[in-house]
């Protein structure tokens, strides 16, 4: 091994003193004189390296941190250009000395992975140094370190393991050190909903992973977003969080730890990135520039991948830009080789009791290129590789900490909407609609409209208690309820009862059902579109309707009577499995182009439009009909299940947000010594399974 490494050292001198050499030849900004100054150099910068680097960690980590490590671009160009000034008749200009670093860092990387050569087992021992500097407290029981793989399904984990891309999960689940399991999403499966769940315990009111608030003049809430996660946060805490005595990094939500690198609700602002956690990256010149060339090393695999999509016409496709792959590189290399960094150092110094770490690249990749696209393995395969040296951090560290791997939803794979019918949902919804809204408010005296139909609710709150369910509100359901009509009419709303429009569709059809099946509805010019005032979002293949000329929710009756061509329309659509509106009476109906699933009192009529959505489908959209911010209809797209195949509302492959499909099918994988937690339905489940392990600890 001795003579291995020497050889390596040896090689890397030779091979960046030629790429010196040529720098030289090529570029009039960069002169070495005469040739053997080359190795001068190498030496120089080796030395300068060794002797400034602490200076600089020292009084400009802010800088290098704040500028997310591009400063060090900068550092680095002041380093060369004070090694090389001793040098006779080495000239270096300002180009020269910030392009000179980065392409010795980029050889350099190339030829210690050429060679085999494991940079990360020094960088290691620099950590292990820091963390020993660093650490103050001692503690004798065990912590718990939590590490989230985002978007990945257990289907698609146990073929990663089948074909053996992921050889350190594989080991756990053979050696039965560790227990897999697979859990289940509320409605909304996506990170805002399920980190809130798993972190807080709490995702109530987050309907999905953005919104809209009628009520504060239509404003988008996205969950991620970093001005709008920290107010999300502040609704779901209770300050009793899974990491209320641990670390948050790269998380969407803090889980209420005081350390929260890298977590979008600590955030803020990118100004805001300052983190003590974050001085671990940049522990040695090198690090960063290693970090950095890997970035631009996965965008040449992206757009290798863009090229390869193209040439063999494969499809689903999406157009992905340089953009999209700087964006890729950002989630799958300097995400994932920071978070290794900082909770590296948390390991060692073991003074935190839980640690939740999300690693994001396969999620990124899977949206833009499919769930079991080629591209997807080695991102796995190189966050298995994280998952390895976290596991030799936990070998060299003092206290003992037990490993939980887990993801947050899965994907479900399939062509856009858009791909597959040539329209978005939003564009679709508009042919239903008159080309300005306001034209209604007018007709139908809207404003008084609310206020009644807001009265006179409560009134039939009380009704129905006392009869039971209704199975319709607006048509009457073949004398369902004729022995109290009369009573019930009283109490209706002349302002819709007496409309006629409604007299007009009383007239053709008895009920809800044969009004769905068998109204046609006509389709509008689009070309005003933009004057009506709608906002129709995705999520994956979850959409969201909102008719923003009005502040609350519209319940069924409501839109069936303002817009009678919408919903019909909405449900006969090839794309779309099922719509949930609210009624006055019955509460949540989830319609779909043959039947009804009233959720208040369980009962369908027609077909259900629930059957491929899984057994627990009904009961989720029960609990998000009660959020508050609900859109006034919900879309949920279409899920084939003969091919596995659902269709997004937004433009990407893989998507998640809604049902159908792996989408809703996370895992977790758990010491196998912990009890076993049964079924593990919705993400606050999770939150209750890992708070009891938790605070298992210490007792």
């Amino acid at each position: 091994m001795p003579i291995r490494n020497t050889i390596n050292f040896i090689l890397l001198i030779l091979v960046n003193a030629l790429v010196l050499i040529l720098i030289s030849k090529i570029d009039g900004d960069f002169s070495i004189g005469v040739w053997y100054n080359v190795f001068l150099i190498v030496i120089s910068i080796t030395i300068a390296n060794a002797l400034l680097w602490p200076f600089f960690k020292r009084y400009f980590m802010k800088f290098m941190i704040q500028t997310l490590g591009i400063g060090t671009i900068f550092i680095n160009a002041i380093i060369l250009y004070i090694a090389c000034y001793f040098i006779p008749n080495v000239e270096v200009g300002f180009y020269a000395s910030i392009k000179v670093p980065i392409l010795l860092s980029i050889v350099t990387t190339v030829v210690t992975n050429l060679t085999n050569t494991n940079y990360y087992n020094k960088h290691l021992k620099n950590i292990v140094k820091h963390a020993i500097n660093k650490k103050t407290d001692s503690k004798s029981y065990p912590g718990i370190i939590m590490l989230e793989i985002d978007g990945l399904s257990i289907n698609i984990l146990k073929k990663a393991i089948d074909k053996d891309i992921m050889p350190t999960v594989k080991e756990w689940i053979n050696s039965n050190t560790h227990t897999l399991k697979e859990w289940e999403t509320d409605l909304s499966s996506q990170t805002g909903a399920s980190q809130a769940g798993i972190l807080h315990g709490n995702n109530e009111n987050i309907v999905a992973y953005r919104w809209v608030n009628k009520e504060n003049n239509n404003q988008i809430i996205v969950s991620g977003k970093l001005s709008h996660a920290p107010l999300i946060e502040e609704k779901i805490t209770n300050g009793n969080g899974l990491l209320v005595d641990g670390i948050s990094i790269s998380n969407m939500f803090s889980g209420d730890s005081k350390n929260a690198p890298l977590t979008s609700s600590k955030l803020g602002t990118i100004t805001k990135i300052n983190n003590n956690s974050l001085n671990t990256v940049f522990l040695d010149s090198y690090n960063y520039q290693r970090i950095f060339t890997l970035f631009l090393w996965d965008m040449l695999v992206e757009l290798k991948s863009q090229i390869k999509h193209l040439i063999k016409n494969i499809h689903p496709r999406l157009r992905r830009t340089i953009i999209y792959a700087a964006v890729r590189a950002g989630a799958n290399v300097i995400l994932r080789e920071v978070t290794t960094d900082i909770l590296t150092s948390e390991i060692l110094k073991g003074e935190i009791d839980t640690a939740y770490a999300t690693f994001m690249g396969y999620d990124e990749v899977a949206h833009h290129s499919g769930t079991q696209d080629e591209d997807v393995w080695p991102v796995l395969k190189q966050i298995d590789t994280q998952f390895k040296r976290l596991t030799n951090a936990l070998e060299l560290s003092d206290r003992h900490y037990e490993l939980v791997i887990l993801s947050d939803h899965g994907q479900s794979n399939g062509a856009t909407f858009k791909q597959k019918y040539g329209i978005t949902l939003g564009n679709y919804v508009r042919r239903f609609l008159p080309d300005n809204l306001k034209v209604y408010r007018n007709e139908y005296n809207i404003d008084h409209f609310r206020n009644a139909i807001i009265s006179e609710n409560k009134q039939l709150k009380i009704i129905k208690k006392k009869i039971g369910n209704f199975y319709e509100d607006i048509f009457d359901e073949n004398g369902y309820i004729q022995n109290i009509i009369e009573e019930v009419e009283n109490k209706k709303p002349d302002i819709i009862f007496k409309n006629e429009q409604y007299l007009k569709l009383r007239q053709r059809y008895s009920n809800s059902l044969e009004y769905i099946t068998g109204h046609k509805s006509i389709e509008q010019s689009t070309k005003k579109a933009k004057n009506s005032e709608l906002i129709v979002l995705g999520s994956g293949n979850l959409g969201l309707i909102y008719l923003t000329d009005w502040k609350q929710r519209l319940t069924y009756e409501e839109i069936v009577i303002l817009f009678p061509e919408l919903i019909p329309g909405l449900v006969k659509h090839p794309g779309i499995g099922f719509i949930l509106v609210n009624s006055m009476i019955n509460g949540g109906m989830v319609i779909g182009e043959n039947g009804i699933y009233y959720l208040d009192s369980d009962n369908v009529v027609g077909e259900n439009p629930l059957s491929n959505y899984g057994k627990n489908a009904a009961k989720h959209l029960k609990r998000e009909n009660s959020f508050n911010n609900m859109p006034d209809i919900m879309v949920n797209g279409y899920y084939d299940e003969e091919h596995d195949e659902v269709n997004a509302f937004e433009e990407l492959i893989g998507s998640h947000g809604g049902l159908g499909g792996d989408q809703t099918k996370p895992f977790i994988l758990y010491p196998s010594q912990w009890d076993d937690p049964g079924e593990l339905i919705g993400a606050s489940s999770i939150y209750k399974f890992l708070k009891k392990e938790i605070e298992k600890l210490d007792s």
